[in-house]
């Protein structure tokens, strides 16, 4: 049984990640500026980690560390670094034994014009240089994104601002919940692994599988418009919406950003969900197909 302090708890990944790991054995930290209630396995920490003193207060006696990005107010990049570099450094006085960062696909590339991504790649070879055995979980865009556009799946149509037959990196939250839990059980690779479904996904691709799954014709469309008027909509601030707009727009140019070959080289058991099954399995769990 180890310690494992899961930073940004109540988040969609740390949510789901506690939980797994306190049924694989687990003792939980639960770290976050509002923690959930105590639970079996599950110690609540309030703490804000963008206070050194309060980073190294919170990893004392832990054994392992998990890290998502913390991006909030209206610098998002100077608190997501200021709040890494803490952990990063609270974990090396600590001696902890493994650190798993969560970044971004792309982020080993660095000057990619992305800030959100160029931002993580300060923080990797921050990690790298640290003397933490650690990992490093490189997740693209989340299928659970599609939470928000559940409505007109199921009335038959799905929208991104790119061509349907335009491939692009997209991961399940549960795969990065899945490896993360399997490298605590596994150790320090002291490397980063691309997340995500391997050969990518298309637009055509998401609508004929939502077709599958709902037992009706669902339709992929472009959405007219710039990266930025898409995500005009989302309930989030201006600067979260500039930061989600420059990835896209840089994942437009490449025709393929990542390779996800390594990580099922480590964890030889591990397959990632594709689209089909999510909105089998999650999306749409449940539903009785039209």
């Amino acid at each position: 049984m180890t310690t494992i302090a899961v930073i940004g708890s109540t988040g969609t990944i740390g949510g789901r990640l506690v939980r797994r790991l306190v049924a694989e054995g687990h003792q939980v930290r639960a770290v976050s500026r509002t923690p959930d209630a105590p639970s079996a396995g599950v110690q609540p920490v309030p703490a804000d980690v963008t206070d050194a003193d309060q980073a190294l207060d919170v990893l004392d006696g832990a054994d392992g560390v998990y890290l998502t990005s913390m991006m909030s107010g209206r610098d998002l990049y100077s608190t997501e670094r200021t709040a890494a570099e803490n952990v990063i450094d609270a974990a090396a006085k600590h001696d902890v034994d493994h650190l798993v960062v969560h970044t971004a696909v792309g982020a080993d590339r660095g000057d990619t014009g992305a800030r959100i991504l160029d931002n993580k790649t300060a923080i990797e070879r921050r990690l790298a240089e640290s003397g933490v055995g650690y990992t490093i979980l490189r997740p693209a865009w989340f299928l659970q994104n599609l939470w928000a556009a559940r409505g007109h799946l199921a009335q038959g149509v799905v929208s991104m601002p790119w061509p349907g037959d335009m491939v692009w990196a997209a991961t399940d939250v549960e795969d990065i919940v899945t490896t993360a839990t399997a490298f605590f059980g596994r150790g320090p690779a002291n490397r980063g692994f691309d997340v995500h479904i391997p050969g990518g996904i298309t637009g055509e691709q998401l609508a004929a599988a939502a077709t599958r799954v709902l037992g009706k014709p669902v339709a992929y469309q472009q959405a007219p418009v710039s990266t930025r008027e898409y995500v005009s909509g989302f309930p989030l601030s201006e600067p979260h919406k500039d930061a989600y707009a420059e990835p896209f727009d840089y994942f437009i140019s490449p025709t393929y950003p990542a390779d996800p070959e390594g990580i099922t080289e480590v964890l030889t058991d591990f397959r990632p969900r594709g689209i089909e099954a999510f909105l089998r399995q999650e999306l749409f769990a449940g539903r009785e197909a039209v």
